[in-house]
């Protein structure tokens, strides 16, 4: 069992940037590398610690162009993320990508100049 979060506008985004020259796809790849970064460490700070086992298991990567991924491959971690119906959530991504959003977006508009 998995969750996915989107981004709103990430299609048309990414259209727009295949089309920008070269350096420019390697700039937006770098800051979509640090930003995935930085919501894997938020994530293992806001991760629930009994044993460590998921807080230290979660990690980021390089999923496609364009497209980065941050896991928690324990397999528990989506009754801890979204809770059951004897627990509480203690979600852990969704506050670490909401945290990051707007980071990300500051970067990059100022990268494109918007």
């Amino acid at each position: 069992m998995s969750i996915t979060y989107k981004i709103k506008g990430l299609g048309r985004f990414e259209r727009m940037v295949r089309q920008k020259s070269r350096k420019a796809q390697v700039a937006v790849e770098s800051e979509l590398n640090r930003s995935s970064l930085r919501v894997e460490r938020n994530a293992k700070i806001y991760a629930p610690w009994d044993t460590g086992w998921m807080s230290n298991s979660i990690y980021s990567m390089y999923q496609d162009v364009l497209k980065y991924v941050v896991v928690s491959p324990a397999e528990y971690s989506i009754y801890v993320e979204k809770g059951t119906r004897k627990m509480m959530a203690q979600p852990f991504i969704h506050p670490a990508l909401q945290e990051e959003a707007p980071i990300l977006m500051k970067r990059l508009s100022k990268m494109f100049g918007k």
